[in-house]
């Protein structure tokens, strides 16, 4: 898959969003950073020192944090105003305004506030004084984890989205990932999209109308060999999938970052972090969205015609299962490939990140300064609200379902777990090493969603806390606050 992040955006009066892009595959994308650093955009900055309440030293030096880099504008932004993008050191992209774009180009160490109040004004043709200056450093900027007037930047914001991959770890790092996607990159020359696509589809057409579908259906089913033989192909297809993503990353210019798996919801899932398509025109983020999708392509070609060469059946069962993939990886309803592109199309990073915005605005509970798309153009507008009406409803339905039917599916698992048990015990005892290994892959299978399950209740929960925490400070009595003292260091409360 591709969380990703996986990029976001941020700006001045709106909370910054950030995910790292990524994409999962075992079935589909995995996002784990895809993950990418996503800000909800920003509305148009108004003047900055209407907002700044405290006094500011016009000498004042403000540094960037470590490792920030300018990207540019954002490209076929679905935004009413332009929205250009800034990488931190951590691999967070994070989407700002051109006025705080303009103010981040402009700090260097050496300029203080009131020289860059200067030439930002110049650029904007209207005057920006250095107390606005610094309200958009010491408000925004810090805030972002991208600039700090007086004390440096000690925790950037992290994206860590309640739908997002969970238990993830690294299957093959950037500097494997990048020669490899250099290698691969040449796949996408446009003449040899078109073969492949063409020659996928006849391949399908030849593999319907030659009726073998069924019978390899039934031989393939129940034969431990030819099971084993179908997981590998299915595992092998998915992180040639991923491959797929980070050489259309490498194609248009990105540099992709690495391979992993996770879990998604309570689903195994792989992804490649490929953040850094952020960086991309829309055509060559829409290529890194659809890449994996290509290369299974290309992985369903090759089987086809190894199984026109062997007859052997679980490749003809591999080629239906194949399709049914893609399929489930174009829905956007969860942070799979169907969740980036429907983003890139209408030039909104983080469609997830206007939900909560949006739903209170629906029910009357906008909060002040709460931006429910408003930054939006029309049309993309109207699309975002119409896939918000559809996925709140679908997901919510999904998660009740899944609550309601635990029971019987732990009952379903247990008596599944001790017949793999028994039949794994048997095979090894009786030499049929096969079917001991299939029994054995079996029962692991049956334990992924369990686990997953249990890291998303755990994430759940960690965040009904952090809000009911913020929503119910704990009461400090007076006599146990902190003492507050005057410069002189006297006690004043």
């Amino acid at each position: 898959m591709s969380e990703t992040t996986q990029v976001g955006p941020g700006a001045p009066a709106e909370p910054a969003s950030s995910t790292p892009r990524s994409r999962r595959r075992t079935g589909s994308p995995a996002v784990p950073a895809q993950a990418t650093h996503r800000d909800a955009p920003p509305p148009e900055p108004e003047a900055p020192e209407a907002a700044a309440t405290a006094e500011v030293d016009e000498h004042a030096v403000p540094q960037l944090a470590a490792g920030v880099s300018l990207c540019g504008r954002y490209e076929g932004a679905g935004y009413t105003d332009p929205r250009f993008l800034i990488a931190r050191a951590d691999g967070q992209m994070v989407l700002v305004s051109e006025l705080l774009y303009e103010v981040t180009t402009h700090i260097d160490g050496r300029r203080d506030l009131r020289e860059i109040a200067a030439r930002v004004s110049a650029a904007a043709g209207r005057e920006i004084s250095p107390l606005g200056i610094g309200y958009l450093v010491a408000e925004k900027l810090h805030a972002l984890g991208v600039a700090a007037l007086d004390e440096p930047v000690a925790n950037a914001p992290r994206a860590d989205p309640l739908l997002a991959l969970a238990l993830r770890g690294v299957l093959l790092p950037a500097k494997v990932v990048r020669p490899l996607a250099a290698v691969l990159a040449p796949l996408f020359q446009p003449i040899l999209v078109v073969a492949v696509l063409a020659g996928m589809l006849v391949a399908d057409v030849v593999l319907v109308a030659s009726g073998a579908l069924d019978p390899a259906f039934h031989s393939a089913v129940g034969d431990p060999v030819q099971v084993l033989a179908l997981i590998v192909l299915l595992i092998s297809s998915t992180l040639f999938h991923e491959t797929g993503h980070a050489a259309a990353c490498h194609y248009g210019g990105g540099k992709p970052g690495a391979i992993g798996v996770g879990i998604l919801l309570i689903f195994p899932a792989f992804y490649t972090n490929v953040t850094d398509a952020y960086r991309l025109n829309r055509a060559g983020r829409l290529r890194t969205d659809l890449g994996g999708l290509y290369f299974n392509a290309i992985y369903i070609l090759a089987v086809a015609a190894l199984f026109w060469a062997t007859h052997f059946p679980p490749l003809a069962v591999f080629i239906v299962l194949s399709h049914m993939q893609m399929l489930q990886q174009l829905l956007p309803l969860i942070r799979m490939d169907g969740y980036y592109i429907l983003g890139d199309l209408v030039g909104v990073p983080n469609l997830f990140g206007l939900v909560r915005p949006m739903v209170r605005k629906a029910l009357g509970k906008q909060q002040p300064g709460e931006s429910a798309g408003e930054a939006l153009r029309p049309r993309v507008r109207l699309l975002v609200t119409c896939w918000v009406a559809v996925v709140v409803p679908v997901l919510f339905l999904a998660v009740v379902l899944l609550f309601v039917r635990v029971p019987r599916y732990l009952g379903t698992a247990l008596e599944r777990g001790q017949d793999y048990w028994l039949s794994g015990a048997a095979g090894f005892a009786n030499g049929h090493v096969l079917a001991g290994v299939l029994a054995v892959l079996s029962m692991f299978v049956l334990l992924l969603p369990w686990i997953g399950g249990i890291a998303f209740v755990i994430r759940t929960g960690r965040k009904i806390g952090a809000w009911y925490r913020k929503k119910h400070p704990r009461y400090v009595p007076r006599h146990r606050a902190p003492a507050t003292r005057n410069r002189l260091g006297l006690r004043i409360s």
